[in-house]
């Protein structure tokens, strides 16, 4: 399945959207029971983190896709990670997902990038964010799959300790102190490859 991400940098953007191919002939894929999901908070109320809406599928022009329109109401409501997940009969499920962030985030990866892929055993390997302005880097704070890490406060850079390990998959977020709810931050999702 590709994942394709329609303005995925600015999610403030009131047509906002995103569309799943399936690797499947037309016919294959539009019976495909595919669902839409966030993959992890990014705010920290859950009316902040609002689930998106259920796929259609899209025939019309030359690719034919499910599709996910975000709902955006003024709210942000499409910033963060979100994806698809599609079953077929007989077949594994395979699910995909996309970073959506703003154009005027006060954060953004140091590298310019949403992801970084690694293997498992991997040594020196960090997630670095920076400030796209006056933000201090003293107002960093982190968080990874929505759970925070206080002992790298401050800093511009989570570093994987040790060789990394499947474990450390996951979405690593950078907000400034007390304003995560503004959806500004830098989102990053590290994908690691097992042995």
């Amino acid at each position: 399945m590709t994942f394709l991400g329609v303005k995925p940098f600015e999610s403030e953007n009131s047509a906002t959207h995103y569309q799943c191919h399936i690797s499947e002939t037309n016919d294959i894929a539009a019976t495909a029971d595919v669902e839409s999901f966030r993959t992890v908070w990014t705010r920290n109320d859950a009316n902040e983190n609002v689930d998106p809406p259920a796929p259609d599928w899209h025939t019309s022009g030359t690719y034919k896709h499910w599709r996910v329109t975000l709902n955006n109401n003024g709210n942000n409501d499409a910033f963060g990670v979100f994806g698809c997940e599609a079953a077929l009969d007989a077949r594994m499920n395979t699910s995909i997902s996309g970073i959506f962030m703003r154009s005027d985030a006060d954060i953004v990866p140091s590298d310019e990038l949403v992801s970084l892929t690694v293997n498992a055993g991997d040594t020196d390997v960090s997630i670095g964010m920076k400030s796209t302005g006056s933000k201090n880097v003293a107002d960093f704070r982190w968080l990874k799959d929505n759970v925070r890490n206080s002992t790298i406060n401050g800093d511009d850079s989570w570093p994987i300790s040790g060789p990394v390990e499947v474990d450390d998959a996951g979405v690593y977020e950078c907000h400034i102190q007390g304003e995560r709810s503004a959806a500004k931050q830098g989102l990053k999702v590290l994908i690691v490859r097992g042995l």
